[in-house]
């Protein structure tokens, strides 16, 4: 894995030859399953500081910082690393629109980020509690009795899903078409299904945006119809481009982080039975588990030559950002590959929502929605683990997360005339 190669055709002749490892970290990662985290901990004592691969699936080469500093030293210098094209949708489909406030530096990223500031305040999010609390009760009674679930179909996805569709007064009935775009789009590793979502997903934004204009709503997109950028109203790529990124963002990070949350809980049932019997501890637990496993991987593009360490990036160099790797630095937090519900992060809070002005708008949806999840299962299923003749399969292309799970448990607790009382008793 970290043997020194002979450079690569696509490796920038800038770039020195023991810097460079000759693997496809996403196909690595996919590749090593439940192991995928360990793995990327072992990154931390058998590679440099910063490193270069040829390609991250169908994406070209870049440099991978592993260090915490170095990546919050990168992200909080928008000027040095542009967050310009980081994604490939657009361009796959010979567009130029950009997903904003995403792919937007500074100072212009200010004025897209407060578009979306108000739709995500702790206060919004207070006024969503109940309803998450009985989406969720709803589903997990579905399947309690059953003594098992495919966790994937009966709960990570529908769960954020319709939340967020709630949220952004988009057609509930359309969930399960939603589902299958984004899997496809944010976890596909074949550039043509990857473009061929992309195209089809931008043809429903667009229709959606014309039926807004002719008949607005008490919804996201005519919010943002209704809105002005420097006095002026969005044009059309602006609309594509926010709605793009409120799609991809919303739809699938909860659900990925959540299916990697409850693997760990049916492999280590001391830690399930940790928070069984403290539930005051869920939400430290909540951070743990987002810093031990943490998702998401961005890229910048290098606008002047910088050096780091012994890194020399050179203009047009692309970069990627990995919060795994940030939260798994044991420069940071001490047995960093160990998860620990009670861990003092002290002044090194994780990354798993990145850092600086791109932080991820939609953490305190995120949070509650993670922590509510794993209080109502602890209260209404009995220790799970997983499921009798399956096996976990892990994806790492874009969005990290488990591509399949399925759990089991004894003794169902649900009675069949039992579900108005637990609703009530969950929601208390």
């Amino acid at each position: 894995m970290t043997a020194e190669v002979d450079p690569v055709p696509a490796a920038p002749p800038h770039i020195p030859v023991h810097l460079i490892r000759d693997f496809d970290l996403w196909a690595e990662l996919t590749a090593q399953g439940e192991n995928a985290y360990a793995w990327a901990a072992a990154l931390h004592q058998n590679t440099p500081p910063i490193f270069w691969i040829p390609s991250l699936g169908f994406l070209p080469g870049a440099w991978i910082p592993r260090r915490s500093e170095d990546l919050r030293r990168i992200l909080q210098d928008p000027e040095t690393f542009s967050s310009v094209g980081l994604t490939p949708y657009a361009m796959l489909l010979g567009e130029s629109w950009r997903l904003a406030p995403l792919e937007v530096d500074p100072p212009d990223h200010a004025k897209y980020r407060a578009l979306l500031n108000p739709l995500f305040t702790p206060k919004k999010v207070d006024a969503l509690e109940q309803d998450i609390r009985e989406l969720a009760t709803q589903l997990i009674e579905a399947f309690a009795q059953k003594g098992r679930c495919d966790f994937n179909e009966d709960f990570a996805k529908p769960f954020p899903t319709l939340i967020f569709l709630k949220l952004m007064g988009w057609p509930l009935e359309d969930r399960p078409l939603f589902q299958h775009w984004t899997q496809t789009l944010i976890k596909g590793s074949d550039v043509q299904v990857v473009t061929d979502n992309a195209r089809t997903i931008t043809d429903w934004i667009r229709k959606h945006i014309a039926e807004r204009r002719e008949n607005p709503g008490d919804d996201f997109t005519s919010y943002l119809l209704a809105s002005q950028i420097d006095g002026r109203p969005l044009t059309d790529d602006e609309m594509l481009g926010i709605n793009f990124l409120i799609f991809i963002g919303g739809l699938d990070t909860v659900t990925s982080s959540i299916g990697l949350f409850f693997r760990h809980l049916a492999r280590n049932p001391e830690q399930q039975a940790q928070l069984r019997a403290n539930p005051e501890l869920i939400p430290d637990a909540v951070e743990e588990l987002l810093r031990s496993y943490s998702i998401v991987n961005m890229r910048r593009t290098v606008t002047r030559d910088v050096q780091i360490g012994e890194a020399t990036m050179k203009k047009g160099d692309i970069v990627m950002i990995s919060t795994e790797l940030a939260n798994l630095d044991p420069e940071v937090f001490d047995e960093a590959d160990k998860v620990d519900f009670q861990r003092s992060t002290g002044n090194a809070p994780h990354m798993a929502f990145s850092y600086g002005v791109h932080r991820c708008v939609g953490s305190h949806l995120a949070r509650r929605e993670l922590r509510i999840a794993l209080e109502l299962w602890l209260k209404l299923i009995p220790p799970f683990r997983i499921a009798e003749g399956t096996q976990p399969r892990f994806n790492a292309y874009g969005v990290f997360g488990m591509e399949d799970l399925h759990l089991q448990w004894d003794n169902p607790s649900v009675d069949s005339g039992a579900s108005e009382t637990r609703a009530s008793e969950a929601s208390a």
